[in-house]
């Protein structure tokens, strides 16, 4: 049991990669004070925390249901990943940034609020529960219910609010880079990432229909012969 966990956990933290994805956050949050930035860290976490509860307990039900494959989200979210990746690199970094100091000037929680509704996706969804952990946690809690064990599957939960946890410290620890960066930094790295999510959403868009193809439409060319 203690096996499965501890894969599962170093999978799952693995394909979630919040340190790869925390110069993401930088980006998203440059200029903004101490406090909008953990506000709007423990939203994030909270919400991938949801999403992978979600998808741990019925993942495979919600999948099948509206008839969707693992391979059609990886599509779908190649190419969001793309819309907004253009949108990145040929715009302005910290427009959306400035947009929101000038409307929320109340509290550092209604503007981390405001920032949550504009990058929860792609931010949560699909960078960092992305159709690997979605695969994952299907996985996993598939194996679990083969085993017919309500032990494990309370584990695999408990994993998951850890992995929650220290994606949330792992966002909050980005504002020592922001500063070590600085705004010049900040603006060449994200327009820099801008392109790495073009080419994640490329690749994201390559896999799921090379799948299809493999997997659906080749077979069906092999009948036909």
């Amino acid at each position: 049991m203690l096996s499965f966990l501890s894969t599962f956990a170093a999978t799952l933290f693995a394909l979630l990669n919040p340190l790869g994805m925390m110069p993401v956050f930088i980006g998203y949050t440059a200029g903004k004070s101490r406090r909008v930035q953990a506000w709007l860290a423990l939203f994030v976490a909270l919400t991938v925390l949801g999403l992978m509860v979600l998808f741990l307990i019925s993942g495979a039900a919600i999948l099948n249901f509206f008839a969707i494959t693992l391979d059609s989200f990886r599509v779908a979210g190649g190419i969001l990943l793309l819309l907004i990746a253009i949108n990145t690199v040929t715009g302005d970094p910290n427009k959306s940034a400035k947009e929101f100091a000038a409307q929320a000037q109340t509290s550092a929680l209604g503007e981390a609020k405001l920032m949550f509704r504009q990058i929860v996706v792609p931010f949560a969804m699909p960078l960092l529960v992305g159709p690997g952990v979605i695969a994952n946690l299907i996985l996993y809690a598939t194996e679990s219910d083969a085993a017919n064990n309500e032990t494990l599957f309370l584990g695999l939960i408990g994993v998951t609010v850890a992995i929650a946890l220290l994606t949330f410290v792992i966002l909050l620890s980005g504002r020592m880079l922001q500063q070590v960066l600085g705004e010049v930094g900040l603006s060449l790295i994200t327009r820099v990432l801008g392109l790495l999510l073009a080419a994640i959403g490329a690749q994201f868009i390559l896999t799921g229909l090379s799948n299809v193809i493999v997997h659906s439409i080749a077979p069906q060319i092999l009948k036909l012969h």
